[in-house]
């Protein structure tokens, strides 16, 4: 089965077949030029052809959304007949108006840096256990992106410390998720369940025993409200809670695709994740610098 037959069996008229047809060989004349295969065609590519319509072709957003349609058509059949594997146009559309305000980000750098510099010596037990479990809370936030509901719900079964990885459970608003855990926070994690941990359970006088961080949500708001005032100490840039995360899931969508962020976000739509797109078209230049650098 080829593509126009394909696209007469779900039903397209002739005169749409003929559009589409023409889109297809639009751009398997750039992927030509480029030595890209057609069949294995990335998201960060489809970022550069997005680019190149735009900037080569002087396509308008609407126009740029009609050839990603067919696009999206086309990889479809392809992954039918299994010459393609995935799909890079899915979910992919050029939006006119920014729908969520995005200030100063931080870079990855920046985030670990956060991370790194906070230190937990101290000469109390009990303070030297708190900053322990501060640095753990630092480290799932700026490096997986949980929220404080996250944090409050979290059990010491969702860490799976041998795998390098943290289930992030399911609240009203989010969906549950397995993230990767980086190297860099295994030993404190480690020293946190081990040692503070059980500490701050005798402190907590051993209610809900099966809670990662004790307290009730009111208390996690009281340590990250402290967290966020040494982060805003270490790097002006820190706002809030809702400020990093923000800048996490920016910078996931520069190396991941739409609906892996989606998933690594914990989002239910794709239209939350959407919202952290640089939604007018003319920043994509940079999401496609940091992917293919145009010499």
């Amino acid at each position: 089965m080829n593509f126009t037959e394909y696209l007469l069996k779900n039903r397209y008229s002739k005169s749409t077949i003929r559009v589409h047809l023409l889109r297809i060989r639009r751009l398997q004349s750039w992927l030509k030029n480029q030595g890209i295969e057609e069949s294995g065609m990335t998201y960060p590519q489809m970022l550069q052809y997005t680019k190149y319509l735009q900037t080569e072709k002087g396509y308008e957003r609407q126009s740029i959304n009609n050839e990603l349609r067919a696009i999206k058509l086309y990889h479809d059949y392809l992954i039918e007949e299994n010459i393609a594997m995935e799909n890079p146009a899915t979910d992919m559309t050029i939006r006119g108006t920014r729908t969520k305000a995005i200030g100063e980000l931080l870079d990855s750098e920046e985030l670990e840096d956060l991370y790194y510099s906070y230190q937990t010596q101290h000469h109390d037990t009990f303070f030297r256990a708190s900053k322990l479990r501060d640095k753990v809370v630092i480290g799932l936030m700026v490096f997986q992106g949980v929220t404080v509901m996250e944090l409050h719900h979290m059990q010491e079964e969702h860490l799976q410390l041998k795998k390098g990885k943290v289930d992030v459970p399911s609240t009203r608003r989010g969906n549950a998720r397995t993230l990767k855990l980086q190297p860099c926070q295994m030993m404190e994690l480690l020293q946190y369940v081990e040692e503070a941990r059980p500490y701050l359970s005798e402190k907590d006088r051993g209610n809900n025993p099966e809670k990662l961080f004790f307290g009730s949500i009111d208390q996690m708001h009281s340590i990250t409200s402290r967290i966020l005032k040494y982060m805003k100490e270490n790097n002006q840039k820190v706002r809030g809670c809702s400020s990093l995360r923000t800048s996490i899931i920016i910078n996931w969508l520069k190396i991941h695709s739409l609906r892996k962020v989606q998933i690594m976000a914990g989002h239910r739509y794709i239209s939350s994740t959407e919202k952290y797109l640089q939604n007018d078209i003319e920043n994509l230049h940079d999401i496609v610098e940091n992917f293919h650098p145009i010499n």
